[in-house]
Parts: C-alpha cells; sequence; structure tokens
C-alpha cells in the first residue's frame, strides 16, 4: 500500500514538473457604458483606473486560472455617488510567440461581477469576455505584460434595486443598466512571475 502510495506521488510530482504556476498583478484604466433609470434618466459613469489580480496554471502554450479585478466609478453630473464593480473570473488563454522574448496570448473568461454602490443594494451579475495582449520575457520567470480585456455584463431589466436619494431629488428611484449587456473594455499593463 505505501509503495502505490509513493508511486502516485511520484506520478504526480512528475505530471506537475512540466506545469507551472504564475501570479500576476496589475492595473490600468476601464470605460463603461451607461446607467438608465425606469424613468429612462441617463446616468454616465466617470472612466477610472483599476486594479487587477490573477493566478493562472501554465501548461507548455496555455494557462488557466482565475482573474480580480475591482474599481471604483464616479458618476457623471452626481456628486457623492459611486458605483463599485468586482470582477471575479476563470479565465484560459493560448500563447503565442511574436518575437524574441515577446509571447502574444489570447484567451476567454467566465465568471460574475459584485455592483455595489453608495445609495442601493448591492448585486451580482453573470459576466464573460474576451482578452489577449502580450508579454515581454525579462527571464523565463519574470515578464511585464500589456493586455485589453472587453467584460460584458449580463444584466436585465427586471434586475432593478430601490435606492434613495437626497431630498431634494427624487425621494425613491428605481434603476438598472442600460440594455441587457453592461459592456467594459480595460487596458492593464502589469507584472507576471512564473514559479
Amino acid at each position: 500500500m505505501k509503495k502505490s502510495l509513493g508511486l502516485l506521488c511520484l506520478m504526480f510530482l512528475s505530471s506537475t514538473a512540466h506545469a507551472g504556476y504564475s501570479i500576476s498583478a496589475g492595473f490600468g484604466k476601464n470605460f463603461t457604458n451607461s446607467v438608465q433609470t425606469e424613468e429612462n434618466l441617463k446616468i454616465e459613469l466617470e472612466d477610472d483606473s483599476h486594479f487587477t489580480v490573477s493566478l493562472d496554471r501554465t501548461l507548455n502554450n496555455t494557462r488557466y486560472g482565475f482573474f480580480y479585478s475591482a474599481t471604483k466609478l464616479d458618476m457623471k453630473d452626481q456628486t457623492n455617488k459611486q458605483v463599485e464593480m468586482q470582477y471575479l473570473l476563470f479565465q484560459s488563454a493560448i500563447e503565442v510567440p511574436l518575437a524574441n522574448r515577446m509571447v502574444g496570448f489570447v484567451g476567454a473568461q467566465i465568471g460574475a461581477n459584485h455592483v455595489s454602490t453608495d445609495f442601493a443594494d448591492s448585486d451580482t451579475f453573470f459576466t464573460t469576455g474576451l482578452y489577449g495582449g502580450a508579454e515581454y520575457l525579462f527571464t523565463d520567470q519574470a515578464r511585464v505584460y500589456i493586455e485589453t480585456r472587453w467584460l460584458a455584463t449580463i444584466v436585465n431589466n427586471a434586475s432593478n434595486v430601490s435606492c434613495t436619494l437626497p431630498a431634494s431629488e427624487d425621494s425613491q428611484c428605481l434603476w438598472h443598466f442600460d440594455g441587457d449587456v453592461l459592456n467594459q473594455f480595460q487596458t492593464n499593463i502589469g507584472f507576471s512571475y512564473r514559479f
């Protein structure tokens, strides 16, 4: 029994010897579409910065793992009102050599976007999207990357939340995202380390 357990552990270690892990951290700017009230009042969100963290398993020219991003967006023409978005996504990508010490990658992601505001209840929505970019390899382990991500949060007009506004405005409101998909684009730059 001990020999078979030892053999199983040895097989596991040898299979993971060709695999590795990478941790990445970055920051960037995001661009978001509008929020719309039930009364069709269009509310614009300011473009703002965000940070990202990902943990991936790497096998040959592929990688898969988890991606986290967080941002707080101010509303245009609405003082002291913010929308916070936190993405947690499973991602997978294929790597393609571009040049000496340069690698490109393209992938897809799926997960959730937790949306909260300082004036309404929070909610979590299904999110999917695509991403791509390039890495410069200082060493096989240390890399700098740039990337662009398209994040599509699936919402519908039934996902209304109640909110209370200051007395100078309507006392109650219902708001929802414009249409059935909230599109957000991110541009990121960061550092990745493989081990």
